[in-house]
């Protein structure tokens, strides 16, 4: 069957760029997502209804889960982060450009964070890079001697905004 342009992208295909870390295949990402807040201003004479204003943008933080290998990079970025001695690789600096994400020459956007939609060909769908990400939760596998299933670690990012790539 031959996919169609009007046909809904698939979820389950997707990648995960975490700037100096190889975060190999992830079995979950969650947390792509924004709200405006909203102010509620009951105006002096008006009984029908409340004048509503956008406020702040509120963002989630990701989570990123993926099977448990040899490697402890998420383990050890988070771990920079908590004792302090985090030294911004991939962080961009703020002021750097209008978007934060810096221009094309600029080192900084090879070690962006970014989520990728992709199609069965490996080809970049839709794409949103996290600004100033770091790793704020790192949680372990569960074991369990009755389970026979895949050992997971996960790690939640705070960032200050995505922006889409197209």
């Amino acid at each position: 069957m031959t996919e169609r342009s009007t046909d809904p992208y698939v979820g389950f295909r997707f990648r995960i760029s975490l700037g100096h870390i190889e975060i190999g295949g992830a079995a979950e990402c969650t947390g792509l997502e924004s709200e405006v807040k909203v102010f509620e201003y009951p105006e002096g004479g008006v009984n029908t209804h409340l004048l509503k204003f956008p406020e702040r943008c509120s963002l989630k933080n990701i989570t990123i889960k993926r099977g448990l290998t040899q490697s402890y990079d998420l383990y050890d970025w988070y771990l920079d982060v908590a004792s302090g001695s985090f030294d911004h690789d991939n962080q961009r600096p703020a002021g750097s450009g209008t978007s934060g994400l810096g221009n094309e020459n600029d080192q900084s956007v090879d070690k962006k964070i970014s989520i990728s939609l992709i199609d069965s060909s490996g080809e970049t769908l839709k794409e949103w890079v996290l600004r100033r990400a770091f790793p704020v939760k790192w949680v372990g596998p569960e074991f369990k001697a009755t389970d026979n299933v895949v050992a997971f670690e996960s790690i939640e990012l705070a960032h200050e905004g995505l922006e889409r790539l197209d």
